[in-house]
């Protein structure tokens, strides 16, 4: 289990990150625009508060030390799978149809990568907060409760932006948050891995950009559509839900248990770093 002081600073910083989430949304307008940078507020916060703004082991703990260029590759290739997976069961079924158009494949695939980049820029607030901050408070708890706490905070955070604050998903309905959520959580089993296994946050970062990325390019090929593209292949459709949750199934029945994993000696909060295996 995490140390109480610890256990303390993670529920700080869930109920900050939640507080701030419901103010902006309710507020609206151009406060929604760097509401994907609340988390790491949120643990600024906790650490200044706690005393340690100018202790550096309280920065190091973010994992932002190293880059972990060894997770990269499944980073960005377990969202490329799941996700044009989603769309091709869409297109397969009729209910979408996809196209480049006039825009060349190297075209294509070059505005890809800039748009994964850009949005692996604008993911660093959120997971250096997640997966930075909080994920090392809970990693005490084991993969799966700190999967099942972290996931489901993760995800309702983004719920008032959707519900209140109608930034994107409108029309979702009330169902929609069930299947979100059990997708967020699923993919937080995804970036917790990426996250130990690499000692870095950065490859839970890029795993975040390109999933957003690639699922903004896909609706970009999307040149016509049926009412039920959303629920088969869309961001938390049955089958992107499905195959995120057979990889976090996956990660826990296969992976490394954390049992190597613990608080380095006087740099609270950081991961040991560790091989993916």
């Amino acid at each position: 289990m995490p140390s109480n002081s610890r256990y303390r600073e993670a529920w700080l910083f869930a109920v900050l990150a939640l507080a701030l989430a419901l103010m902006t949304s309710i507020i609206g307008g151009r406060l929604l625009d760097p509401y994907g940078w609340i988390p790491l507020a949120a643990a600024v916060v906790v650490i200044v508060l706690g005393g340690g703004l100018r202790h550096r082991e309280a920065w190091d703990g973010f994992g932002i030390g190293r880059i972990g260029l060894e997770a990269w590759l499944p980073a960005l290739a377990i969202p490329g799978v799941v996700l044009t997976s989603g769309y091709a069961v869409a297109a397969a079924t009729g209910n979408a149809q996809l196209s480049l158009g006039a825009t060349p494949p190297a075209v294509f695939a070059a505005t890809t990568v800039a748009i994964v980049v850009a949005a692996s820029v604008e993911a660093i607030g959120e997971e250096l907060g997640w997966r930075g901050f909080l994920l090392p408070r809970l990693v005490g708890l084991g993969r799966v409760r700190a999967g099942l706490v972290g996931g489901l905070l993760w995800a309702a955070w983004h719920t008032p932006l959707i519900y209140i604050a109608g930034a994107y998903h409108h029309g979702a309905g009330p169902l929609y948050i069930v299947s979100f959520t059990v997708t967020i959580v699923a993919m937080g089993f995804v970036a917790n891995e990426l996250r130990v296994a690499s000692g870095s946050s950065w490859p839970a970062v890029v795993f975040h950009g390109a999933h957003n990325g690639i699922l903004f390019q896909l609706g970009a090929l999307t040149v016509g559509s049926t009412g039920l593209l959303a629920g088969i292949g869309d961001e938390s459709g049955l089958v992107p839900m499905t195959l995120y949750s057979l990889v976090a199934v996956w990660i826990v029945l296969r992976r490394p248990a954390w049992s190597g994993v613990d608080y380095a000696a006087g740099d609270p909060g950081a991961l040991l770093p560790r091989r993916l295996r």
